[in-house]
């Protein structure tokens, strides 16, 4: 069991390695002094611009705690902002500013032209076999609570 737990934490700590220098290269011309964690903060907004503080912490999987420090530091650095919901006010809503959808924007391009040139070094056996792999982890992920 324990050689196995040290495998699975070996094995996803380098495809975390490999996929975020895959996705870092070439973000120099994007704005490349973000942070992991306000990168997956932006891509927590999806295809809509305005999400609560809930659903964005729901969208990226994080404590409500953590999604605060995130758009804490989107906020300050002109990315996004905070505003309470009109029709209630207790709920805090935020938004991406006119500086966060065009860094998103590049970002989402950024990582699809990296993703089709993972994809163009492949055979179809090896898609067929990444994609059925990637399905099954999330599929086996999501089983447990």
């Amino acid at each position: 069991m324990e050689e196995e737990l040290n495998q699975y934490m070996r094995i996803l700590r380098n495809f975390g390695r490999i996929y975020t220098q895959k996705i870092a290269n070439g973000t120099a011309n994007i704005q490349s002094d973000l942070r992991v964690s306000q990168i997956k903060a932006l891509f927590a907004f999806k295809e809509a611009s305005c999400f609560s503080m809930k659903e964005l912490a729901e969208n990226v999987g994080v404590k409500l705690s953590n999604m605060t420090m995130m758009i804490d530091s989107l906020i300050k650095e002109g990315i996004a902002e905070r505003d309470r919901d009109e029709t209630d006010r207790r709920k805090v809503m935020v938004r991406l500013t006119a500086k966060g959808e065009k860094i998103r924007a590049a970002f989402l391009a950024h990582r699809r032209k990296v993703a089709k040139s993972i994809f163009s070094h492949l055979t179809d056996n090896d898609k067929q076999q990444l994609l059925g792999s990637l399905d099954m982890v999330c599929k086996i992920l999501g089983k447990i609570s």
